[in-house]
C-alpha cells in the first residue's frame, strides 16, 4: 500500500458522479456535486475569516452577479488563505480568490475583473463540458494538491498527467463573459486590460507567485490582444461622453490618479470641456496641487452647462472654506530632524544583515523540510481498492493524514512569506521589504537636499517623528516574523519525524474482513496519529504568528507612505482622504484638528479607519485605546486578533487610490514603457 489514499478515493466518487452525457447534467444536480467539491476544498485549505475582507470580496463578487444570466445558481465565493497569485471556480457557483491575488490587485475594478472571469466559467457550464471531465477529476481528488505539498508530492498529480487545463476557448469565452459583467455592474472594463498586463509584468520577471495562475490560465499577453476586439474596449466605439462618464465614475470611487490620467488624455483633445474640468479639479486636489485645483475649476465655472457651472462654483467655495481651517503646523529643528533620518537610515541598514542572514538560513530550512517530505512518498497507505464507510477507523485515518496535510502546508506557506519577502540591501540584490524599507528613508532625506525645502515638502517634517517610529517598529517585526518562521520550521522538521513513524506503523496494520481496521491496532495508532496532528497544528500555528509579524511590518511601510504623500499637509488635501475612507469604509476617520492634536498621521487615521470596521468600532474609540496603552494603531488591531493581512490589503488600496498609474507599472519584457493608454484603448 503505497499511494495517496484521497486520490483513489475521489476517483471513485468522482466517475460515479459525472453523468452522461454531462451537458444534461440538471442544474441540482451540478450545485450538489459543487456543494461536495466545496466540502473538500474546505477540508484541504485555509479559509480566510477576517469580516472585513470577506465583505469586500463579497460586496464586489455580488454587484456581479446580480447581472448574471444563471439566476436558479446560488453564487458563493470563498477567500483562500494562499500567497500565490490566482483562482477558480467549480460547479454550482463555487468561486474561490486566492489571498495572494486579492492583495495583488490594484483596485475593486482588477478584482471584479478576476471573479467576473471565474463567474464567465460557471455561467458557461465550461466545468461541466465534455472537455473539462478531466478538470471536474482534478476538482474532485486534485483539489488538495493545490493547497497541500504532502498531497501535492506524494500524489505524483504533475507527473501522471492529471491536472488539467482549461481550454483557450472556454477562457476566452470567460473573459469576454467577466467583460459583460463588468460594464453592466458598474466597474471599469479597462480594468480587465490592466490587470493581464500586470501579469504580463510579473510573467516577465519569472515569480513563483504565478506560477499556478499559469498552469490555470493561458498567457496574460495573448489574452489581451483579444480583449482589445471587444466593443466594450475599441477606442472606435467609445464616445467622449462614456470617456468622460468612466472618468467621473473613478473619481467618485476614490481612484484619484487613474481618473486623472484618464482626465488629461480626455483635455489633450478637448481642452474647454467643462466636465473633464470639473473632475479633473478635484484630481488636482487629491494629487496635492490644491492651486492647481481651484485654478482648473474656475475654467469649469466659465465654461459649459449651468449644472456644472453650479457644481464647479460649489468645489470652489469648500476649497476656500477648507482654507480657513489651515493650522499652521510647527516645524522642527531642521539639522536634528535630518540626523534622525540619517540615524535611523543607518540603524536599518544594520538590522537589515541580520534579517536578512537569518532569512537565508530559514530557507535552508525549507528545502530540508521539503526532501524530508518527499522522501516520505512511498510510506503513504494506499486505499484505494477498499470501500471506506462513514463513521470507520479507516475514514479517521483518511482525516487526519488531511489535517496534517492541511498544517504542513500552512506552515510552510505562512514561513515561506517572511523568509521570502523580506528580500536584502546587498549591493545589486536589493529586494523586498527591506528595499520598500530604504526607499522610504531616501525619500524623506530628499527635502533636506533642496535650499530653501519647498513648502509641500516643509509641511511633512512635523510627522517624521511618528514615522521614524513605525519604519523601526517595521524592522523589528521583520527581525521577529523571520525568527518565528524559523522557529515554526524547527517544530515542523520534528514533526515531520513523528508522521514518519506514524506511516511506517499505519504500513504494517492489517485490515479486517470487513475493509477496517481493528480496535486494537486503531488504538495502538491513535497515540502516535493524534501526537502527530498536534505538532502539526502547532507549527503551523507559530509560522501563522510569523506571517502575521511580516505584514504588520508591510503594513506600517504603506501607513508611513500614505503620510509621506501630504495628505495631512493641509485640510483640502485632508478632505480628499476622508472621502476615500468614507467610500471605502463608511466613516471619515478623525477630522483634521482632531488628527493634528493628537499627533496622529494620515497613515494613523486611515489604519483606525480600517480597524474600526474590521471590529464594528469607531476612529476615535481606535486612536483613544492605542494612547491609553501607549501603543501603535498597527499594535491595537494585532491585539483586537484583526488579521494583518487584511489590514496590508486595505492600506494598500488606500494608497493605491493616489498612486494607481499604470504607465508605471506596464512595462515590456525589455523594460521599455509599455504603450500609452490610449494605444491600449485606455
Amino acid at each position: 500500500m503505497r499511494r495517496i489514499v484521497p486520490i483513489f478515493i475521489a476517483l471513485s466518487l468522482a466517475f460515479a458522479a459525472i453523468p452522461a452525457p454531462v451537458f444534461a447534467m440538471s442544474t441540482a444536480a451540478e450545485i450538489q456535486l459543487g456543494q461536495e467539491e466545496d466540502q473538500q476544498i474546505v477540508a484541504g485549505s485555509v479559509v480566510e475569516t477576517d469580516p472585513l475582507l470577506n465583505a469586500y470580496v463579497q460586496g464586489i463578487a455580488e454587484n456581479l452577479w446580480n447581472q448574471v444570466a444563471r439566476k436558479d445558481v446560488p453564487y458563493s465565493v470563498k477567500i483562500i488563505n494562499d500567497d500565490s497569485i490566482n483562482s477558480f471556480a467549480t460547479m454550482g457557483g463555487f468561486v474561490y480568490v486566492n489571498e495572494g491575488l486579492i492583495d495583488f490587485v490594484q483596485s475593486d475594478d482588477e478584482l471584479a475583473s478576476v471573479i467576473g472571469h471565474e463567474t464567465g466559467h460557471i455561467e458557461r457550464r465550461h466545468v461541466i463540458t465534455t472537455q473539462s471531465k478531466a478538470q471536474i477529476l482534478d476538482i474532485l481528488f486534485g483539489l488538495a494538491s493545490l493547497f497541500s505539498p504532502l498531497i501535492y508530492n506524494f500524489g505524483g498529480l504533475a507527473e501522471a498527467g492529471i491536472m488539467a487545463k482549461i481550454s483557450r476557448e472556454d477562457e476566452l469565452q470567460a473573459d469576454r463573459y467577466g467583460l459583460q459583467l463588468m460594464s453592466r455592474a458598474g466597474y471599469d472594463p479597462e480594468s480587465m486590460v490592466t490587470m493581464m498586463a500586470h501579469l504580463a509584468v510579473l510573467q516577465d520577471e519569472h515569480s513563483d507567485l504565478l506560477t499556478k495562475y499559469l498552469e490555470d490560465h493561458p498567457d496574460p499577453k495573448n489574452r489581451v490582444a483579444h480583449l482589445m476586439g471587444y466593443p466594450e474596449l475599441d477606442p472606435k466605439d467609445v464616445t467622449a461622453e462614456q470617456q468622460i462618464v468612466q472618468a467621473s465614475s473613478d473619481e467618485e470611487r476614490a481612484r484619484y490618479e487613474f481618473g486623472s490620467i484618464r482626465l488629461a488624455n480626455i483635455l489633450k483633445k478637448d481642452p474647454q470641456n467643462a466636465e473633464a474640468l470639473l473632475e479633473m479639479g478635484q484630481s488636482d486636489l487629491a494629487l496635492g496641487l490644491p492651486s492647481k485645483s481651484e485654478q482648473t475649476l474656475s475654467e469649469a465655472a466659465q465654461l459649459g452647462s449651468p449644472q456644472t457651472r453650479a457644481a464647479a462654483n460649489q468645489r470652489i467655495s469648500a476649497l476656500r472654506q477648507l482654507e480657513v481651517q489651515r493650522v499652521l503646523l510647527t516645524h522642527p529643528n531642521l539639522p536634528k530632524l535630518q540626523s534622525a533620518v540619517q540615524a535611523g537610515q543607518a540603524s536599518q541598514i544594520e538590522a537589515a544583515s541580520q534579517i536578512s542572514a537569518r532569512a537565508a538560513e530559514g530557507k535552508d530550512q525549507i528545502k530540508a523540510i521539503n526532501t524530508r517530505v518527499n522522501s516520505l512518498q512511498y510510506e503513504i497507505p494506499d486505499f484505494s481498492r477498499i470501500n471506506i464507510k462513514r463513521g470507520s477507523r479507516v475514514e479517521a485515518v483518511v482525516k487526519n493524514l488531511t489535517l496534517m496535510s492541511r498544517s504542513i502546508d500552512s506552515a510552510l506557506q505562512d514561513a515561506r512569506a517572511p523568509l521570502g519577502g523580506v528580500g536584502t540591501l546587498e549591493k545589486g540584490k536589493e529586494s523586498g521589504l527591506l528595499k520598500e524599507g530604504a526607499d522610504i528613508y531616501t525619500e524623506m532625506l530628499e527635502p533636506f537636499a533642496t535650499v530653501p525645502i519647498p513648502a509641500d515638502a516643509l509641511a511633512i517634517l512635523p510627522s517624521y517623528p511618528q514615522m521614524l517610529n513605525d519604519l523601526s517598529l517595521s524592522d523589528g517585526d521583520m527581525l521577529r516574523a523571520v525568527d518565528a518562521s524559523r522557529a515554526s520550521l524547527t517544530q515542523l522538521d520534528q514533526s515531520v519525524g513523528d508522521l514518519d513513524d506514524f506511516l511506517k506503523q499505519l504500513d504494517h496494520v492489517q485490515l479486517s474482513f470487513n475493509g477496517d481496521i481493528s480496535e486494537g491496532a486503531y488504538a495502538s495508532l491513535q497515540p502516535v496519529m493524534q501526537k502527530s496532528v498536534a505538532d502539526f497544528n502547532s507549527a503551523a500555528t507559530s509560522a501563522s504568528q510569523g506571517a502575521q509579524l511580516y505584514n504588520m511590518a508591510r503594513s506600517r511601510q504603506i501607513s508611513t507612505r500614505i503620510t509621506l504623500l501630504g495628505l495631512g499637509t493641509s485640510p483640502q488635501r485632508y478632505s480628499t482622504l476622508q472621502y476615500a475612507l468614507q467610500k471605502r469604509f463608511g466613516s471619515t476617520g478623525l477630522d483634521y484638528r482632531t488628527m493634528l492634536r493628537d499627533g496622529l498621521t494620515p497613515g494613523d487615521v486611515t489604519l483606525a479607519t480600517i480597524l474600526a470596521a474590521d471590529i464594528k468600532s469607531t476612529p476615535e474609540a481606535i486612536v483613544a485605546e492605542a494612547k491609553t496603552n501607549k501603543q501603535t494603531i498597527v499594535d491595537v488591531a494585532n491585539a483586537h486578533g484583526m488579521h494583518a493581512w487584511p489590514l496590508e490589503i486595505f492600506v494598500g488600496l488606500v494608497y493605491l487610490d493616489f498612486t494607481d498609474d499604470p504607465m508605471k507599472e506596464l512595462r515590456r519584457a525589455d523594460g521599455s514603457e509599455a504603450a500609452t493608454l490610449s494605444e491600449l484603448g485606455l
